[in-house]
C-alpha cells in the first residue's frame, strides 16, 4: 500500500514538474517551458522529486535535463551554475558512489575554453580569483600521455568543478579527439571531504577510463600509462620548462 501511495505521489510530482513516465520506470521531460537549469525553480523541482522517489531518481532527472538543455550550462547566470553544482554534488554524496553511467555523465557536465589562446583571454579579463589555474607537469600524468603528451597543460576552474588539458598546439582534448589525456568535470568539488575527490573522481575513473570508447580501462593498464608518462616527461622536462615559462612565465599557480 505505502509503495502505490508513493508512486501516485511521485506521478503527481512529475506531471506537476513537467515530467512524465512514459514506461515503468521511464521518466520524460515534457514540458517545454522548465526552469532553467540551476534557478531556484528548478533546485525546488529536482528536490520534491527525490524527497519522494530518492536520490536516483533525481539525478536521472538532471540527466534527462542536461541531455535536453545542456547549452544553458554554457551561458547560464553564475548564481544558476553555482547551485547546480551544489546540487549534483549534493546528491553524489548522498547516493554514495558513482556507477559507469553517472561516471560517463561528467563529460556531459565539464565545460572549458576551445582553445588554449580562449583561456589566456578569459584569465586576463577577470579578476585573479576568478581564473583558471595552471597545473605543474608532475600533477598532471593523467594527462600527459602519448607522442608530445609532456607538453600537454592541465588547468583546473577556479572552482575545482572543470578541467581543461590542451596540447602543443593549444587545441582542447575531449572524448573526440583524446579520450585517454582529456579533462573532466569533478564531482567532489561540491563536497567537503578529503576523500570525496578518490572516492568520486578518481576511483571511478581508475576502474571505467574516461569514455565508453576509451582504449584506456583498469587501474593497472593507467598506472603503466602514467608511469610511461612521467619518464618521458623526466627525458624531455628542460624543454617542458621552456616551454611553459615562454607561455606563462610560471610553472604553476593561475595564469597571468
Amino acid at each position: 500500500m505505502r509503495e502505490k501511495l508513493v508512486a501516485q505521489v511521485l506521478a503527481f510530482i512529475l506531471l506537476f514538474s513537467g515530467y512524465t513516465l512514459t514506461s515503468p520506470g521511464v521518466i520524460s521531460n515534457t514540458n517545454n517551458n522548465a526552469p532553467i537549469l540551476g534557478s531556484t525553480q528548478y533546485i525546488e523541482r529536482i528536490q520534491k522529486v527525490a524527497k519522494v522517489s530518492g536520490n536516483r531518481s533525481a539525478l536521472s532527472l538532471i540527466m534527462i535535463d542536461v541531455s535536453k538543455n545542456g547549452d544553458q550550462l554554457d551561458n547560464n547566470q553564475s548564481d544558476n551554475i553555482k547551485r547546480f553544482h551544489k546540487l549534483v554534488s549534493s546528491l553524489i554524496y548522498k547516493i554514495g558512489y558513482v556507477d559507469i553511467k553517472t561516471h560517463y555523465f561528467r563529460n556531459q557536465l565539464n565545460r572549458a575554453p576551445k582553445t588554449l589562446k580562449q583561456l589566456m583571454l578569459i584569465n586576463k579579463n577577470v579578476s585573479v580569483n576568478k581564473r583558471w589555474i595552471l597545473l605543474n607537469a608532475i600533477n598532471s600524468g593523467y594527462h600527459m600521455q602519448g607522442v608530445d603528451g609532456e607538453y600537454n597543460l592541465k588547468f583546473i576552474s577556479y572552482d575545482d568543478f572543470y578541467e581543461a588539458v590542451y596540447n602543443k598546439k593549444g587545441i582542447l582534448l575531449d572524448e573526440h579527439n583524446d579520450p585517454i589525456n582529456m579533462g573532466t568535470y569533478n564531482y567532489a568539488a561540491g563536497i567537503c571531504s578529503n576523500k570525496a575527490h578518490m572516492k568520486f573522481d578518481v576511483d571511478p575513473y581508475l576502474i571505467y577510463g574516461n569514455t565508453l570508447n576509451s582504449t584506456q580501462k583498469g587501474k593497472d593498464n593507467i598506472d603503466l600509462g602514467v608511469k610511461s608518462a612521467y619518464l618521458n616527461y623526466k627525458e624531455h622536462a628542460a624543454s617542458v620548462y621552456i616551454y611553459r615559462k615562454k607561455l606563462f612565465g610560471m610553472q604553476k599557480g593561475r595564469v597571468e
